[in-house]
């Protein structure tokens, strides 16, 4: 595999590009823009304000924020110094994130100035320039652990997965591969840095020393208009072209994910001249594992460079540069149960697959199937069903409980249409002609709202709501 670190940078990914492209634009925000070298001395201020503030290396920061520039020199800063960061959704619920940072023990939290709820007794950093600057005694290493992801969570407390930058860079490498990204393009901020997804484009953005575009969730469809490439879910880019292709789009290719994507919209956008790429990924994989073109084919892509993906008894394994170093607790760095094959590093997804022609499908989790009336459900096969029709934008398909059956399955439908109950009942009519009765929602509900804001909504908090109504 290749070693994308030895041979790109045999520095700091900020300051290579500061040498090669100074006063190339690297970083937009709000009306503003840092070439490279005003993007590596920024860092390096900000890196010796950490250190005069006790922060070193190996410590953890975690910093509970929504996207914003502060989080991104946050982010690069804690590299420089060789700490590590973990960045927490500030949607969390106080007892939440009292849990969580408990549970990551911490050195050093960061929040904007005007956030409330995080809990006290955490020592609280700034973002701030260097008092004395000096140089940073910190060398480029890549593979050692820098940050860490929370996992979504199907069952308690979310896991915290350690990447090093090797892991991530080679993520990087391997998706440009094939997707087309150059130093002249602009990747948009569009998805948290809480989740693997949006972490990953600054990864990209890095490894290419192209341009980073950031915007409050407000200006989306305003700042698509002047970006080459954004990573979004289906919805988002339903709501960009709803009125047909937008005037001085700049947009040339998207990453879909988080849901089913309809192939009615991938062709709408490529009528509007934009690609659109989807693939299949986790956390522990620095992101995109498989990917393509998005087409007629219900499967999930070709494995990328610097992976391997292998089908055991019907479960996805994977391995290669990008898998994580492993789970962190208790401030160590335990192994994210692998398993070793031939001297190679396996993990066990807990994803149904199959291969077909080379491509990789994935039929569902094996811990999302359930039992109703002694037949076997996979819920993800009926949300496939579900999400051919027209009317429906994303859906999820969980269990309750039925005195006769054990189970029976209910759906939480987004629609582009206010929910009601004839919607209801079209659902239900076409749902009678398209599968068994015992795969056939029982119920139809809205999805709700307040579950999402970000790439991947949580089966559990979905079971959690779905109890209450």
């Amino acid at each position: 595999m290749a070693e994308v670190i030895e041979s790109h940078f045999p520095t700091w990914p900020w300051q290579y590009w500061a040498a090669e492209r100074p006063s190339a634009v690297a970083l937009s925000f709000d009306g503003q823009s840092f070439g490279w070298a005003e993007v590596a001395q920024r860092v390096d201020d900000y890196a010796q304000g950490l250190i005069e503030q006790g922060v070193k290396r190996d410590q953890l920061i975690a910093v509970v924020a929504a996207n914003s520039v502060s989080v991104v020199w946050l982010l690069l800063a804690t590299l420089r110094v060789g700490a590590r960061i973990v960045v927490i959704n500030p949607r969390f619920s106080a007892v939440e994130l009292e849990r969580q940072l408990a549970a990551l023990a911490c050195d050093f939290v960061w929040y904007p100035s005007k956030q409330a709820g995080v809990p006290s007794g955490y020592t609280r950093l700034q973002l701030l320039p260097a008092k004395q600057p000096r140089l940073v005694p910190v060398t480029w290493q890549p593979t050692r652990a820098a940050t860490l992801t929370l996992t979504s969570g199907s069952t308690g407390l979310p896991k915290a997965v350690v990447h090093s930058a090797q892991n991530h860079l080679s993520s990087a490498e391997g998706l440009l591969e094939r997707m087309a990204f150059d130093a002249d393009d602009s990747w948009l901020l569009s998805l948290p840095l809480f989740h693997i997804s949006g972490l990953a484009i600054v990864w990209r953005w890095l490894l290419r020393g192209a341009r980073l575009v950031l915007c409050p969730p407000q200006q989306l469809e305003q700042s698509l208009a002047g970006v080459t490439h954004a990573s979004l879910v289906p919805t988002q880019l339903q709501r960009l072209l709803a009125g047909g292709r937008p005037t001085n789009l700049a947009l040339k290719r998207v990453l879909l994910g988080g849901a089913v994507i309809p192939v009615s919209l991938t062709e709408q956008a490529r009528a509007a001249g934009i690609e659109c790429w989807c693939g299949y990924g986790m956390t522990e994989m620095a992101s995109t594992v498989t990917a393509k073109l998005a087409d007629q084919s219900t499967g999930v892509g070709y494995v990328l460079p610097n992976r391997n993906v292998a089908v055991r008894n019907g479960e996805a394994w994977v391995s290669g540069a990008t898998l994580c170093l492993g789970y962190y607790r208790n401030r160590m760095i335990f192994p994210a149960g692998e398993t070793e094959f031939d001297g190679v590093r396996w993990f066990a997804t807990k994803d149904l697959a199959f291969w077909q022609d080379e491509e990789l499908h994935i039929s569902g989790r094996a811990d999302n199937m359930f039992i109703s009336g002694g037949e076997n459900i996979q819920p993800e096969e009926i949300e496939k069903v579900l999400m051919a029709h027209p009317e429906v934008d994303q859906v999820f398909v969980l269990p309750v409980e039925d005195h006769e059956f054990g189970s029976r399955p209910v759906a939480l439908v987004a629609s582009g249409q206010p929910f009601t109950s004839e919607l209801a009942e079209r659902l239900a009519d076409y749902m009678a002609e398209q599968v068994s009765g015992y795969r056939r929602p029982v119920r139809y509900l809205p999805l709700p709202e307040t579950l999402g804001g970000g790439i991947k909504i949580s089966r559990a908090m979905l079971a959690q709501w779905l109890t209450t109504q």
